[in-house]
């Protein structure tokens, strides 16, 4: 019967040149046709089996006037065969000359004339891969979850092509069924859609109406039907990897001595795999990875008593790691699996996961990563052992002995996994273990109580369990919904008690407790709303696999939104929002820790130029990390701020954009009020659509209250106020000889100052009462904090994939910082790059050979 009802349903591919107003919705079956022959993957659809198959050029606007008919024609054929499914997308324009070709590698997120195919394959509604491939034959994919997030972490190894013809452009996509998970049926039926961009009418088109207002993605797409007798691929891939690496770099530790240098030579082998041990079940691991053709993280200065935030960037924790992320996506405030925990420090020996359905609508992922390497806490830097040398612990890595880290690396196993279910049309439900587990023996009073350089390494592990329940309850047409996490910790491994910023003292083995709720409208045109709430308790630890910017914290909030993503008037679109929350500490005391009020509205002009402006207000607090780790509260400072905002229309080969930032600071106590401002600005130029040039500015200078300098002890402290100024200079170019083989070079410089004023002593009690700027006395004391600091980065990457799948890198990077302020000299006030060129510097070049094989 399904069979019989999907056949007939396959009518809808009918029409030549339709105009729709309303494009259809889930209620769309468009059907593929096996194909009778061969299909060459080259942009020119010029088979007999293409000419075969049937044709759908029904697309409807999905902006800037979604469900309106298109500007140019375009057509879709999609055919499949025991080992690929393809698609031939005919892009028609009457004015082909002004087809934006742009050229970038692989993954890059160009602006340009592009297709992408939309793929629920298990047809869940919620998850589907996404293939895109540009004018200029640039490939990148990604996958959107949740219904409506998308990452572009998902990679995959696939083909495409694209070419010209009189009057437009043609993609032409080979998808391996290998790659796509899907159940046995005799009768496949995938969500589908094809979405196109015309750069230069900044239009989107696509198969079914799913308009920017609607609250979800993949649960409005259309279907694609008639694939037969399809059997999911029990592929394996394999990909061997041999790199070599230089490294120049001073002999000594000390920064203020960076000569002499010495050369050091290293090989790495190592092996990623990636296996289908079930139609339904997929494995990844990887051994011994090297990720030397990363860009090295954004140098900045956080004088925050937060940790900052980075995003990963490493191919195995990007892949596939979408059921990792926690409800609601990025920007939650509790997470509890943060990848870039994992060898950050330590090397990582090897890694796996498991992700796949156990059960119609139920997922399931599983990943674990050992970490572990050799170490020397006592080296002699006058006469180093230049000998080479392979150790037990990373034994697929030989280096120069002296090039061992003197830091120790702490052996620890990393453990998460997760199961999301299905409940209704666009709602789930789940869970989450993760386990940060020390692999040393235990950690004695007595041992805690030596200074952390003799400190036994058991006693350096930072170790921890932690779980939650979680859910994402939707509408069916995802306009309202109901997110939250809840969560508890507990302390594993190290000292038998540390204290955390806040003051709280953390034992081995105490629990803690949080979780945070969002509810609203999400989807729709005009006014949306959204409510929310985030506890947790002083003892919740979520920071040795996740990441907790802080505990010890109540914070309600309110938002109400105006969206009229299609447009307003002339405007292409228009966004206004207003928002509120107020945040105050769990520990019993009550403190409140700061309350905001936050405006912001954007719109896009009839020449796709954005412009925005944002403005706010916080008010005053009671800072309990500022002191650190005492458990007395200082009071914060209140300031308002104004932020304009504007973006040129990318398809111009001059644009650029930024803000500009500026901010008053009220009077604290004794410091008078104060103007800080911030500028972060860009400018692209593309000559050619190989080429690309990308300068991004930073400037910043921000006034602070007065903050910590010194704890004297029984609860005196010194304070200063602080005035910093900073500069980023980050330069990125751009050359693309081919879609796969590209020459990328990245540098930034950055620069930064600071400058503390009077200083002041502030006085507590046992009872830990807070701090009030009004009571700040000043106290003669020598300046010795001002600082001056000065770092560059260079990373050059020459990227060959000179066959599908295997990569051929060429890696030049250069770190540098400045040499240090003589002792007794007072640091220059100034953004000035003074003792750069002087400074210590690491060089190395990688050449790292990467080979794909698959059955």
């Amino acid at each position: 019967m399904l069979r019989e009802w999907a056949l007939t349903a396959g009518v809808l591919w009918a029409g030549v040149g339709a105009a729709a107003v309303e494009g259809p919705g889930r209620d769309q079956f468009l059907r593929a046709a096996r194909a009778s022959g061969p299909v060459a993957v080259d942009g020119r659809v010029d088979e007999e089996t293409w000419a075969k198959a049937p044709v759908f050029d029904a697309f409807v606007q999905r902006f800037p006037e979604a469900g309106k008919a298109p500007s140019e024609r375009t057509e879709l054929r999609v055919l499949y065969d025991d080992r690929n499914v393809y698609f031939a997308i005919t892009c028609h324009d009457s004015q082909p000359a002004l087809i934006n070709r742009n050229l970038g590698r692989r993954d890059s997120d160009l602006y340009s004339d592009r297709v992408r195919v939309l793929l629920d394959t298990t047809h869940d509604h919620r998850t589907a891969y996404v293939f895109t491939v540009n004018a200029g034959g640039v490939q990148t994919d990604g996958l959107h979850y949740d219904d409506q997030n998308y990452t572009s972490d998902w990679d995959g190894v696939w083909d495409a092509a694209a070419g010209s013809f009189e009057g437009g452009w043609v993609a032409e996509l080979a998808i391996p069924l290998s790659l796509l998970r899907f159940p046995e049926a005799p009768l496949q039926t995938w969500g589908f859609s094809v979405r196109r961009d015309i750069a230069r009418r900044n239009e989107e088109l696509e198969t079914v109406l799913n308009p920017r207002t609607s609250g979800a993605i993949v649960s409005r797409l259309g279907h694609l039907t008639g694939m037969e007798q399809l059997r999911p691929q029990r592929a394996v891939e394999l990909v061997p990897y041999l790199a070599a690496r230089t490294v120049a770099r001073p002999q000594f530790s000390d920064a203020a001595r960076p000569w002499p240098r010495l050369v050091d030579p290293s090989l790495d082998v190592g092996l990623d795999l990636r296996a289908a041990l079930t139609s339904n079940l997929a494995l990844t691991a990887t051994l011994n990875p090297d990720f030397g053709q990363v860009e090295a993280d954004q140098l900045i200065l956080n004088l925050s008593s937060f940790e900052a935030f980075f995003p990963e960037k490493r191919t195995f924790f990007t892949q596939g790691m979408e059921l990792f992320n926690q409800v609601g996506g990025e920007g939650m405030p509790q997470t509890l699996f943060y990848s870039r925990r994992i060898g950050l420090h330590t090397p990582i020996l090897g890694a796996a996961k498991l992700t796949g359905t156990v059960a119609p609508g139920v997922e399931v992922g599983v990943l674990d990563a050992v970490v572990t390497g050799p170490w020397l806490r006592d080296v002699d830097e006058e006469r180093p052992d230049r000998s080479m040398g392979l150790h037990l612990t990373r034994p697929l890595h030989l280096g120069p002995n002296n090039a061992l880290p003197t830091d120790p690396m702490v052996p620890m196993n990393y453990l998460a996994a997760v199961v999301r279910g299905k409940v209704g049309t666009s709602s789930r439900v789940g869970g989450m273990v993760t386990m940060a587990t020390p692999l040393t023996g235990g950690c004695t009073a007595e041992d805690a109580a030596l200074d952390e350089e003799l400190q036994p390494m058991p006693c350096l592990a930072r170790g921890g369990n932690a779980a939650a329940v979680d859910f994402d309850l939707r509408t069916a047409d995802g306009q309202y919904g109901l997110m939250g996490q809840l969560e508890a910790s507990q302390g594993v491994g190290g000292p038998p008690e540390r204290t955390l910023r806040d003051g709280t003292v953390l034992r081995r083995g105490d629990t803690g407790f949080g979780g945070y709720v969002r509810a609203g409208k999400y989807g729709g045109e005009g006014f949306r709303w959204d409510v929310g709430d985030d506890f947790t308790t002083p003892r919740l630890e979520l920071n040795p696999s996740g990441f907790l910017r802080t505990q010890n914290q109540h914070a309600p909030r309110a938002a109400l939104h105006y969206e009229r993503p299609n447009g307003m008037g002339p405007l292409k679109s228009f966004s206004a929002n207003l928002s509120g929350g107020t945040q105050w500490t769990t520990d019993g005391r009550g403190l409140n820790r700061g309350s905001w009020v936050n405006f912001n509205t954007g719109a896009q002009l009839p020449s796709f130029d954005y412009f925005g402006l944002e403005a706010g207000v916080n008010f005053g607090s009671w800072d309990v990390r500022e002191l650190k780790s005492s458990g007395v509260p200082l009071e914060g400072a209140s300031d308002a701020f104004l932020v304009l905002i504007a973006e040129s229309n990318e398809n111009r080969k001059v644009s650029g954009g930024g803000f500009v930032a500026a901010a008053y600071h009220l009077q604290a106590g004794p410091v008078a009020p104060a103007w800080g401002w911030q500028a972060d600005l860009y400018g692209t130029v593309r000559p050619h659509p190989a080429l690309e040039t990308r300068l991004e500015l930073l400037l910043d200078r921000t006034p602070t209250a007065p903050r910590f300098i010194e704890d004297l002890g029984d609860n005196h402290f010194i304070l200063s106020p602080l005035l910093s100024d900073t500069l980023s200079l980050t330069l990125r170019q751009q050359w693309v000889v081919t879609p796969r083989l590209t020459l990328q070079a990245y540098a930034q410089l950055f620069t930064t100052y600071g400058a503390y004023g009077t200083y002041y002593e502030g006085v507590s009690d046992a009872s830990h009462t807070p701090i009030r700027f009004s009571s700040l006395r000043p106290v003669e004391r020598e300046n010795t904090d001002d600082f001056h600091d000065v770092g560059l980065n260079l990373n050059v990457v020459l990227r060959w994939e000179y066959r599908l799948g295997s990569t051929l890198y060429v890696v030049y990077t250069r770190g540098q910082q400045r040499l240090p302020v003589a002792d007794g000299a007072r640091p220059p006030h100034t953004l000035m790059p003074h003792g750069l060129l002087a400074g210590a510097a690491n060089d190395a070049l990688l050449v790292k050979w990467a080979w794909y094989w698959g059955a």
